[in-house]
């Protein structure tokens, strides 16, 4: 166990001292000051929405029609049905308490089923039917269903988290069956595939691929491809098993696409550079097709002979940062120069891309799958009357009027923090932990989020990217003495998060410190005359991953010397810590344990408790905004309850509740993030 620490021998001393002449810092009561009483709430409207496809397949529908069967992520997930020529859909149905679904497959009898995440469920849309059904939760405690197949008698494979288990559901007894963990050590069964009576399933934190036997339930590991002498961190993405052949992509883009003989037991080919998510299934001559990239930025549909290890290319271009298919197939298109069946294939914004190797003739055509609304991650105060807002998976930036809740969209990455500078906006984004710096007074313009041939000055530009440190999630931004200072956290099956630093005017990076706290992710960020102060969590890059630390940190860092200050433990149970900021009068804050804390910026000693939760909702979301005057600190705890404090006095009120993941103040209102809703109140 981790006790409360320093760097520094005369600020242990010094706190020491404290301790035995004061004792320990005891808890404030709310005494409530003098302030006027909110008015509110008032929606400001769901400032984002987007088009985000994941899972999808080739199939018909009941009446024989050729589809792109689709599932669109938002609240809730809707499952499609495009139609191939005119990127019309035919039908969208509602998959209920579903954020959106991975796997997307069609039975032989016309059955579509989804496996969902945002509850774990698989539904099933009967042959026909304009409504889908739950069937359920495949097994209690898996909380993500990812990839789905069906094998030739109906039966639905599935693979889930957090316990990296098989699942089937029998469509004559309507049963699920839990076949249990695949892999020793694995949390994830991200990629699922069937052939010839068996199941294979691909772990996500490292290169694993179990073969499961349904019929007896034994289980073995295929050989690990030649070369591969470490398996860790090597993703298992996208599996696809036609014929004798399996098809295993490693990573994420571009990534090799692995090929695996099954009657011989042996890799035989790699396919360098591969998009995924998904392979097609082979044409007449045999042939695959899939998007690979051969120039940063881009991807070219091509088609593989698994026997010959051919690649024919086609000059079929998709683009951007994301340029993976969701959902390929063959389909009749109902165009000139596209005889018999084509190649159809969804991107993941909706750009739909049709290719026939008959005649060589290929297209895209934008579908009019809806966009959903897109829950709000990120959000900060800009100039009076404005905030900006950060879009969770869908992604995307929404600058907001506070007004009105007029809103200007920019389709984007998904944002985990957001920092007006100077400069222009910081923008924290997922994954990778990148960087990047936007100039609202000039057109907006990312060549990497857009699925067009590049045609633009980039704005936003990237300063930061931490792909080869591990890094995932960029929620920690500060300025300080001239300087940008972010704090992430880690990616994949790691622990520890990266502090780095750069130039405030070049966007030039000076430092890349990684694991900056021992084994723990940085959260949020704060900074005031050339020292930033952080906090962290003790979590891992996935859900899964063992901790080794137990309790959540707040560190000092002096970003002119590069000395770390302190660290301390401001609690003996709080494992994440998420919020951090300084009064106008230069005095730090933090909310732990659902509780306001007033710490001393020289020694992290905590010197008031705010008991503003009275002992609940410690875990729940918590933020800080400084009024105008900076003296009333707004404080959003137990992820609905705000409260007001007096900095000068030390005294709170509860002023209102409001549930919400994220809070700013901006020009005498607090504005909330609500799930995918903006709400304001007038506070002053």
């Amino acid at each position: 166990m981790r006790h409360p620490r320093t760097t520094l021998l005369a600020v242990t001393a010094a706190l020491l001292a404290a301790l035995t002449a004061g004792g320990l810092p005891s808890a404030a009561a709310a005494a409530p000051p003098a302030g006027p009483a909110p008015v509110g709430p008032r929606s400001l409207g769901v400032p984002l929405e987007d088009t985000l496809l994941i899972g999808g397949t080739a199939g018909t529908m009941a009446d024989g029609r050729h589809v792109m069967w689709s599932a669109s992520s938002g609240t809730p997930a809707v499952l499609n049905a495009v139609d191939p020529t005119s990127g019309a859909p035919l039908l969208s149905v509602p998959l209920t308490g579903a954020s959106g679904a991975y796997g997307v497959e069609q039975a032989a009898d016309g059955t579509v089923y989804a496996g969902t995440y945002g509850d774990g469920k698989l539904f099933r849309l009967a042959p026909g039917a304009t409504s889908a059904e739950d069937l359920g939760v495949p097994i209690p405690g898996e909380t993500y269903v990812w990839g789905i197949v069906v094998a030739p008698d109906g039966t639905v494979y599935g693979g889930t988290s957090p316990g990296g288990k098989v699942f089937s559901w029998n469509p004559q007894t309507r049963a699920f069956h839990d076949f249990g963990a695949m892999a020793a050590g694995e949390t994830y069964v991200k990629s699922i595939a069937y052939a010839d009576g068996k199941v294979y399933a691909g772990a996500y934190a490292s290169w694993k691929i179990t073969e499961l036997d349904p019929a007896t339930g034994a289980k073995r590991q295929l050989p690990a491809p030649p070369g591969m002498t470490d398996p860790a961190g090597r993703v298992v993405n996208d599996l696809r098993a036609y014929g004798h052949f399996l098809y295993a992509r490693e990573g994420t883009f571009p990534g090799p696409l692995r090929v695996y003989d099954l009657a011989t037991g042996a890799w035989t080919d790699t396919v360098d550079g591969a998009a995924g998510l998904d392979v097609s299934p082979p044409g007449p001559d045999g042939r695959v097709w899939f998007f690979r990239q051969y120039a940063a930025g881009s991807a070219e549909l091509v088609g593989y002979d698994p026997q010959t290890h051919a690649v024919q290319r086609t000059g079929l271009m998709s683009y951007g940062r994301i340029v993976n298919t969701r959902g390929i197939g063959w389909a009749p298109v109902d165009a000139d120069g596209y005889p018999g069946d084509s190649i159809v294939a969804l991107g993941w914004r909706g750009l739909m891309f049709r290719y026939n190797p008959t005649t060589g003739q290929s297209s895209t055509v934008r579908t009019s799958v809806a966009g959903q609304p897109t829950q709000i991650l990120a959000l900060a105060s800009g100039p009076s009357g404005q905030v900006y807002a950060g879009g969770f998976l869908q992604g995307g930036l929404a600058t907001v009027s506070t007004a009105d809740g007029s809103a200007q969209y920019q389709r984007f990455s998904q944002i985990e923090s957001l920092l007006p500078t100077p400069q222009g906006l910081l923008i924290g984004a997922y994954p990778d932990a990148r960087v990047y710096r936007y100039d609202p007074a000039q057109p907006w313009y990312s060549s990497e989020y857009s699925d067009e041939a590049p045609s633009g000055t980039e704005n936003p530009v990237k300063l930061l990217d931490l792909h080869s440190h591990v890094q995932s999630r960029l929620q920690g931004l500060a300025t300080t003495a001239g300087r940008v200072v972010t704090g992430s956290t880690p990616s994949g099956d790691t622990l520890g998060g990266t502090l780095s630093v750069l130039d405030a005017k070049t966007g030039a990076v000076e430092k890349v410190l990684d694991n900056f706290v021992t084994d723990e992710g940085i959260t949020s960020l704060t900074a005031r005359d050339g020292v930033v102060y952080g906090t962290t969590t003790v979590a891992g890059g996935l859900s899964t991953t063992p901790t080794t630390q137990d309790r959540a940190t707040v560190f000092a860092y002096d970003v002119v010397t590069g000395r770390k200050l302190w660290e301390v433990n401001p609690s003996a149970s709080a494992a994440s810590i998420n919020a951090i900021t300084f009064d106008a009068r230069g005095r730090l804050w933090t909310v732990v344990d659902g509780d306001v804390l007033r710490l001393d910026p020289a020694t992290g000693r905590t010197l008031h408790r705010l008991d503003t939760t009275a002992g609940s909702g410690g875990a729940a979301a918590a933020q800080l905004a400084l009024g105008a005057g900076g003296t009333t600190l707004y404080a959003l705890v137990g992820g609905q309850h705000v409260v007001a404090v007096d900095t000068n006095s030390g005294k709170w009120r509860p002023l209102l509740d409001q549930p919400a993941l994220r809070m700013v103040y901006n020009a005498g209102r607090l504005v909330f993030a609500d799930d995918a809703e903006l709400v304001s109140w007038k506070v002053g």
